[in-house]
């Protein structure tokens, strides 16, 4: 059973729908490892299947020799194709050639997981990108129930921001849980014995640093010595480049499902993943990368504002030692907060320069 998964299956249809004879088309579902592209590849085939359209696994064409034979055996053959490929950059160029030359005169439908580029070796395809979206938290929960047996409790829906909304995250979570005797099931929940992540989910990360390329790695790795959330500016200045140097790292990182943003904010989905990537660092790597707040980014009042933060003053009292509001003061630590990169005052007060 399918969650949180309508839109893209709207999509889907409309694709299934279009196929027209004198040009390939090609579906790409794009995501990050887990996101559930091969699933809905799957559910692809099953709608393209009750519209009697004719659907072939990726060994039957995906090679010159296949492709040749899917050539002879279906010119006759009246309705549309369809052709899976569940790895892309694995189809043999010449098979894009017997695709294109096949639906001069067929409706002819390619559907692919992950990006067409590098894949589809035809400039004059027409190209439908889906994107496979992280599941809304309702779906997650559903997910995590039916996995588990039971409503997940509140520990285990922290946990499962480990995944980042990906299903096959989340299986591979719940069953490494299980499989290490952190789950079980109390008053009708499905809870876990120790906040960690099984071994399974811990291997799974460090796959997935290991299979970005270099740069994005690198980005990954100092953004996890930064903490679960900073500014992008920060991990800018850390990299010692521009943000607009660094902007395809950032994209690939992005779109790994490692880290997420929202503008300028940049996050990990759980201290978790960010422990886990500063991880796969030598130790002391990771010790050069971790800086001390850059406090010259503090404006005047803003120092004097966390000065006495560190004096342990309530917003109230900060307000009346400065003469200013007390809303005044609560924009103040705000920018305090985003300039710095941390969240709380206790953190603030841990961070302050002891020399």
């Amino acid at each position: 059973m399918l969650f949180g998964r309508d839109e893209e299956l709207r999509q889907i249809a409309a694709v299934l729908e279009s196929p027209r004879g004198g040009r390939l088309l090609v579906l790409a579902l794009e995501g990050p490892r887990g996101s559930g592209r091969t699933r809905l590849l799957d559910e692809t085939a099953r709608l393209a299947r009750q519209r009697g359209i004719t659907v072939f696994a990726e060994p039957e064409w995906a090679g010159a020799v296949g492709s040749r034979q899917v050539l002879r055996t279906v010119g006759d053959r009246p309705g549309s194709l369809l052709f899976l490929g569940d790895h892309p950059r694995r189809i043999d160029p010449r098979a894009w050639a017997v695709l294109d030359l096949l639906a001069e005169t067929t409706p002819t439908l390619v559907a692919l997981t992950g990006p067409a580029e590098g894949a589809v070796h035809l400039p004059a395809a027409d190209v439908h990108r889906i994107r496979v979206t992280p599941l809304a938290p309702a779906a997650q929960a559903e997910f995590v129930a039916q996995l588990a047996g039971a409503r997940p409790g509140p520990q285990l829906v922290d946990l499962c921001r480990v995944a980042s909304g990906r299903p096959g995250c989340l299986r591979e979570l719940v069953r490494g849980l299980d499989e290490e005797g952190l789950l079980h099931i109390a008053g009708g929940w499905a809870v876990v014995r120790a906040v960690r992540l099984p071994r399974r989910s811990e291997a799974a990360l460090r796959g997935q640093v290991a299979s970005v390329s270099p740069p994005a790695r690198h980005l990954l790795q100092a953004a996890a010595t930064l903490g679960e959330s900073f500014p992008l500016m920060r991990l800018a200045r850390l990299m010692g480049v521009g943000p607009v140097t660094m902007l395809p790292a950032l994209e690939e990182a992005l779109a790994s499902g490692l880290l997420g943003g929202d503008g300028e904010l940049l996050a990990f989905g759980h201290e978790l993943v960010r422990a886990a990537v500063e991880a796969t660092l030598p130790r002391p790597v990771a010790a050069a990368l971790r800086v001390r707040p850059d406090w010259e980014l503090l404006s005047p009042r803003e120092r004097e504002v966390a000065e006495l933060v560190r004096q342990a003053l309530t917003n109230r009292q900060i307000a009346t030692r400065t003469g200013i509001s007390a809303h005044t003061v609560n924009y103040h630590l705000r920018q305090i907060f985003q300039k710095l990169g941390i969240g709380s005052r206790v953190e603030l007060v841990a961070l302050w320069p002891t020399d």
